[in-house]
């Protein structure tokens, strides 16, 4: 039997990784940034007590933070990123668990500053600013810390919660050390061949046009996470506990409220987004209905949900996908579009090759102290990972224009996600617009295969993540009660959501259920609900730059470049938008809606 198997990390091209020297030229100068922020925190520690004594003291110690901020992300970036590519690569997890471990203890050292800092009035404050206006440049973080005022707590506590940081973030280290690494899945064998299933694979295999290997893909990948439910259970439910802890001994109402608040995303945004999710969960009833047809099939199952939809599949090759991303962004302007170029095929800001023990999924790593933000894919070479490769770079984008004019203070840590996932995906809806407007006019079957490739974006966005959010939501208020769930329970309650989704299109059972355990974004709290806001965001302002709307496309940099420094909702306003009610994630469904009928009338036409 041959075998088609996935590579180790040695055996892949260096020029399709990233290039971390970047950060740092090698691991000399890393461990001495690791020496220079500890000599740079002892000195902030230092002034303890004296941080408001003047105005100039107050400019001086916000400075020394954000100097401290900016080094210690960068210091984080280098020691974290080779451990995403490579869970086996004892030596990079090494290096990142002493580093980790380094920046909880300035955590821990400087825990005091944020409780120093509210000593000050407000009045005060405005006082300062008057006698320094080179604070203005820490406003925004300031006005943030006001908010969280009746959340900050007196020096000690702040010292013991910062203490608790690093042993906490074990659960979400042993998940990833655990389903990158240790977890172990059947191989896919059909025709005399034998295929690796993989966290790195897995999505490539199951939207195969042969349909057994999607079903032992799709059947494999779940069952080696039912395989280790109880433990996948454990860790989830230690890290909700974590954050019921941490909310408890803040004075919030409940862990959502901790976490919506790290957001600075009020709850109605929240219950907006989900209402008109289950208002509207009809429509995906009918994408169900004519997804069946287009595939082909007497009856739906799991894994069918990725099945290829047109008879041709297009294959594009990383050079060809960075040049439709770069074109795409011509509305943004040639200084936009430079700098795409630059990081896509230029300066290796991407990591793209699928090889053993690199984690699943996407993700783009920004920080203030990086001279540029590194993208985290696996290419799989079609329209899907086109796709991916531009939602990654709108993180990228988005990053690199807010750090340039932002203070460190404004940097990721402080962004909300809902203002992030509007970027991303408006770098996709471009993307899409693209296509449909160019390629798909001359190319048979292309339009077909680029609404396929929006469709798939909408379920993982609009559809897999409200489904995720409303499991936190029962799940966080069932620890917070005492009511811990088993992880049989997490399984049976997230199969009965997916299946309210689903219909009477698709049966699910505990290979559906077990999804949660296969996202680690549920290792940050309520992040999942985030996604359906960026994509209805995206989809209202991406459709006016393509309309030509006069300042559609100056609205949409200024809302990337003003990062963290405006709160969300009222960013959001700036642009005409109110995600406080349901009307963009309406407008959203509304586009999607229209993509399904578009579908429909080709399976009439088939």
């Amino acid at each position: 039997m041959s075998s088609v198997s996935v590579p180790h990390r040695s055996e892949v091209s260096v020029t399709e990784t990233w290039d971390l020297s970047s950060l740092f030229p090698d691991q000399v100068a890393f461990e001495a940034a690791v020496d220079a922020t500890d000599a740079d925190v002892a000195a902030l520690a230092a002034r303890r007590g004296q941080l408001t004594a003047s105005a100039a003291a107050f400019e001086s110690a916000l400075a020394a933070y954000s100097d401290v901020v900016a080094s210690s992300a960068r210091v984080r970036a280098f020691a974290f990123l080779p451990t995403t590519v490579d869970q086996s690569d004892d030596a990079a997890r090494r290096i990142a668990g002493r580093t980790m471990a380094r920046i909880a203890r300035w955590r821990q050292t400087l825990a005091f500053v944020r409780p120093e800092l509210l000593t000050l009035s407000p009045e005060q404050r405005r006082a300062f600013l008057r006698e320094r206006p080179g604070l203005e440049r820490f406003e925004p973080f300031l006005a943030r810390l006001e908010a969280e005022r009746p959340f900050v707590r007196t020096v000690e506590v702040e010292d013991v919660l910062a203490g608790a940081g690093a042993p906490m973030r074990q659960f979400e280290r042993a998940y990833a050390a655990l389903t990158a690494g240790d977890l172990r899945f059947a191989p896919v064998r059909l025709g005399g061949e034998e295929r690796e299933v993989a966290p790195s694979t897995v999505r490539g295999l199951e939207s195969n046009p042969e349909r057994e290997v999607r079903r032992q893909a799709w059947t494999s990948f779940a069952d080696g996470y039912l395989s280790h439910r109880d433990t996948l259970a454990e860790l989830y439910l230690g890290r909700v506990q974590q954050q019921a802890f941490e909310a408890r001994a803040r004075g919030y109402a409940s862990g959502e409220a901790a976490a919506l608040a790290r957001m600075h995303v009020p709850v109605e945004v929240l219950d907006a987004t989900l209402a008109a999710f289950e208002r509207r969960l009809p429509v995906w009833h009918r994408y169900w209905a004519v997804r069946r047809r287009l595939v082909g099939v007497a009856r739906l199952e799991p894994w069918d949900v990725f099945a290829p939809l047109g008879r041709e599949r297009f294959q594009v090759d990383y050079e060809r996908a960075a040049g439709w991303i770069v074109d795409s962004a011509a509305p943004l302007g040639e200084a936009y579009m430079a700098r795409l170029r630059t990081g896509l095929l230029e300066q290796r800001w991407v990591d793209r090759p699928a090889n053993r023990g690199k984690r699943e999924g996407a993700f783009c790593a920004a920080s203030p102290g990086s001279p540029h933000p590194f993208v985290f894919v696996s290419y799989t070479g079609d329209l899907a990972a086109a796709s991916t490769l531009a939602h990654e770079f709108g993180h990228a984008m988005h990053a690199d224009l807010s750090f340039a004019v932002q203070d460190p203070l404004d940097g990721v840590d402080a962004l909300s996600m809902t203002v992030a996932e509007t970027a991303s995906n408006a770098q996709q809806a471009l993307l899409r617009a693209h296509l449909l407007a160019g390629e798909a006019r001359t190319r048979p079957g292309f339009e077909m295969a680029v609404l396929e490739e929006a469709l798939l974006n909408f379920h993982r966005y609009f559809f897999v993540m409200p489904i995720l959010v409303r499991f936190e939501r029962e799940v966080h208020a069932r620890v917070w009660q005492g009511d811990v769930p088993t992880g049989a329970e997490m399984v049976t309650l997230l199969r009965d959501l997916f299946q309210e989704g689903y219909g009477e299109a698709i049966t699910g059972d505990e290979r559906v259920g077990i999804a949660w355990a296969q996202f680690a974004h549920l290792y940050v709290p309520f992040y999942t609900f985030q996604y359906a806001v960026g994509i209805a965001a995206a989809a209202a302002l991406s459709a006016r730059i393509g309309a030509g709307a006069a300042g559609a496309a100056e609205g949409l940099l200024a809302f990337m470049r003003a990062g963290a420094s405006v709160p969300p909702v009222e960013l959001f306003a700036q642009v005409g938008l109110d995600v406080t009610t349901a009307a963009p994630v309406e407008e959203a469904f509304d586009v999607l809606e229209d993509y399904v009928a578009r579908l429909e009338g080709m399976a009439e036409r088939q």
